[in-house]
Protein backbone atom coordinates (compact mmCIF):
# COMPACT_ATOMS: atom_id res chain seq x y z
CA UNK A 1 0.00 0.00 0.00
CA UNK A 2 1.52 3.64 -0.61
CA UNK A 3 1.83 6.24 1.66
CA UNK A 4 -0.85 8.09 0.75
CA UNK A 5 -3.33 5.89 0.22
CA UNK A 6 -2.62 4.40 4.00
CA UNK A 7 -2.75 8.42 4.75
CA UNK A 8 -5.77 8.91 3.10
CA UNK A 9 -7.69 5.63 4.58
CA UNK A 10 -6.04 6.22 7.78
CA UNK A 11 -7.68 9.43 8.27
CA UNK A 12 -11.15 8.21 6.78
CA UNK A 13 -10.86 5.46 9.53
CA UNK A 14 -10.58 8.55 12.14
CA UNK A 15 -13.22 10.54 10.38
CA UNK A 16 -15.84 7.50 10.46
CA UNK A 17 -14.98 6.41 14.41
CA UNK A 18 -15.43 10.40 15.40
CA UNK A 19 -19.13 10.49 13.79
CA UNK A 20 -19.95 7.18 15.15
CA UNK A 21 -19.17 8.70 18.51
CA UNK A 22 -21.37 11.72 17.88
CA UNK A 23 -24.30 9.76 16.98
CA UNK A 24 -23.87 7.52 20.26
CA UNK A 25 -23.81 10.54 22.36
CA UNK A 26 -27.62 11.30 21.78
CA UNK A 27 -28.91 7.44 22.98
CA UNK A 28 -26.56 8.01 25.98
CA UNK A 29 -28.22 11.34 26.75
CA UNK A 30 -31.65 10.54 26.06
CA UNK A 31 -31.99 6.93 27.45
CA UNK A 32 -32.36 8.51 30.81
CA UNK A 33 -35.54 9.37 30.16
CA UNK A 34 -38.79 7.57 31.44
CA UNK A 35 -40.30 5.51 28.99
CA UNK A 36 -39.86 3.23 25.90
CA UNK A 37 -36.99 3.60 23.32
CA UNK A 38 -38.06 5.83 20.89
CA UNK A 39 -37.80 5.05 16.59
CA UNK A 40 -35.10 8.33 16.86
CA UNK A 41 -33.19 5.85 19.85
CA UNK A 42 -33.27 2.44 18.03
CA UNK A 43 -31.87 4.11 14.96
CA UNK A 44 -29.01 6.64 16.44
CA UNK A 45 -27.94 2.85 18.32
CA UNK A 46 -27.97 0.83 15.52
CA UNK A 47 -26.22 3.78 13.47
CA UNK A 48 -23.44 4.39 15.76
CA UNK A 49 -22.90 0.74 16.00
CA UNK A 50 -22.26 0.82 12.43
CA UNK A 51 -20.23 3.50 12.07
CA UNK A 52 -17.93 2.40 15.55
CA UNK A 53 -17.81 -0.88 13.91
CA UNK A 54 -16.55 0.11 10.53
CA UNK A 55 -13.40 1.94 11.50
CA UNK A 56 -12.32 -1.37 13.56
CA UNK A 57 -12.87 -3.52 10.16
CA UNK A 58 -11.09 -0.95 8.02
CA UNK A 59 -8.41 -0.63 10.83
CA UNK A 60 -7.78 -4.50 10.79
CA UNK A 61 -7.42 -3.70 7.08
CA UNK A 62 -4.53 -1.06 7.49
CA UNK A 63 -2.91 -2.82 10.72
CA UNK A 64 -0.83 -5.32 8.13
CA UNK A 65 1.10 -1.87 6.40
CA UNK A 66 1.03 -0.39 9.82
CA UNK A 67 3.02 -3.16 11.15
CA UNK A 68 5.13 -3.59 8.37
CA UNK A 69 6.26 0.03 7.66
CA UNK A 70 4.89 2.14 10.76
CA UNK A 71 5.54 0.36 13.82
CA UNK A 72 9.43 -0.65 13.35
CA UNK A 73 10.13 3.07 13.65
CA UNK A 74 7.66 3.31 16.59
CA UNK A 75 9.57 0.69 18.47
CA UNK A 76 12.68 1.83 17.53
CA UNK A 77 12.49 5.48 17.63
CA UNK A 78 9.03 6.32 19.42
CA UNK A 79 8.38 4.01 21.80
CA UNK A 80 5.83 5.76 24.02
CA UNK A 81 3.78 6.45 20.89
CA UNK A 82 3.81 2.43 20.08
CA UNK A 83 2.73 2.09 23.39
CA UNK A 84 0.12 4.48 23.05
CA UNK A 85 -0.88 2.92 19.64
CA UNK A 86 -1.47 -0.25 21.13
CA UNK A 87 -3.36 0.77 24.15
CA UNK A 88 -5.97 2.77 21.61
CA UNK A 89 -6.51 -0.48 19.81
CA UNK A 90 -7.40 -2.27 22.85
CA UNK A 91 -9.64 0.73 24.07
CA UNK A 92 -10.97 0.44 20.63
CA UNK A 93 -11.71 -3.48 21.11
CA UNK A 94 -13.67 -2.70 24.25
CA UNK A 95 -15.59 0.58 23.00
CA UNK A 96 -16.83 -1.56 19.63
CA UNK A 97 -17.86 -4.32 22.09
CA UNK A 98 -19.87 -1.99 24.57
CA UNK A 99 -21.50 -0.56 21.71
CA UNK A 100 -22.62 -3.59 20.15
CA UNK A 101 -23.49 -4.63 23.97
CA UNK A 102 -25.67 -1.71 24.48
CA UNK A 103 -27.40 -1.99 21.28
CA UNK A 104 -28.34 -5.43 21.83
CA UNK A 105 -29.65 -4.87 25.11
CA UNK A 106 -31.69 -1.83 23.73
CA UNK A 107 -32.99 -3.84 21.07
CA UNK A 108 -33.94 -6.64 24.04
CA UNK A 109 -35.21 -4.38 26.79
CA UNK A 110 -38.32 -3.60 25.19
CA UNK A 111 -40.67 -1.79 28.05
CA UNK A 112 -38.38 -3.11 31.15
CA UNK A 113 -36.49 -0.10 32.79
CA UNK A 114 -33.81 -2.73 33.50
CA UNK A 115 -32.96 -3.22 30.26
CA UNK A 116 -32.75 0.16 29.48
CA UNK A 117 -30.63 1.37 31.77
CA UNK A 118 -28.03 -1.34 31.35
CA UNK A 119 -27.88 -0.55 27.86
CA UNK A 120 -27.61 3.18 28.93
CA UNK A 121 -24.46 2.08 30.99
CA UNK A 122 -22.90 0.33 28.37
CA UNK A 123 -23.38 2.51 25.83
CA UNK A 124 -21.65 5.46 27.44
CA UNK A 125 -19.02 2.92 28.78
CA UNK A 126 -18.38 2.32 24.62
CA UNK A 127 -18.50 6.14 24.45
CA UNK A 128 -15.96 7.03 27.12
CA UNK A 129 -13.50 4.58 25.72
CA UNK A 130 -14.41 5.62 22.14
CA UNK A 131 -13.42 9.25 23.32
CA UNK A 132 -10.45 8.04 24.76
CA UNK A 133 -9.55 6.34 21.78
CA UNK A 134 -10.24 9.38 20.03
CA UNK A 135 -7.74 11.65 22.01
CA UNK A 136 -4.64 8.58 22.10
CA UNK A 137 -5.36 8.43 18.13
CA UNK A 138 -4.48 11.88 17.95
CA UNK A 139 -1.79 11.69 19.82
CA UNK A 140 -0.72 8.78 18.09
CA UNK A 141 -0.69 10.03 14.47
CA UNK A 142 1.05 13.00 15.22
CA UNK A 143 4.10 10.93 15.54
CA UNK A 144 3.28 7.36 13.37
CA UNK A 145 2.54 8.39 10.10
CA UNK A 146 3.51 6.97 6.56
CA UNK A 147 6.52 9.03 6.24
CA UNK A 148 8.48 5.78 5.61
Amino acid sequence: MSPELYALLERLHGHLALLGLAVLLHPVITLGRRGRPTRGQRWSVGLAALLLTLPALGGAWLYPTYRAEVKPRLLRDELELARAFESKEHLAFAAVVLTLAGAAALFAAGEEAEGRRLARLLLGLGWCCGLLVGLLGIFVASGAHPAW
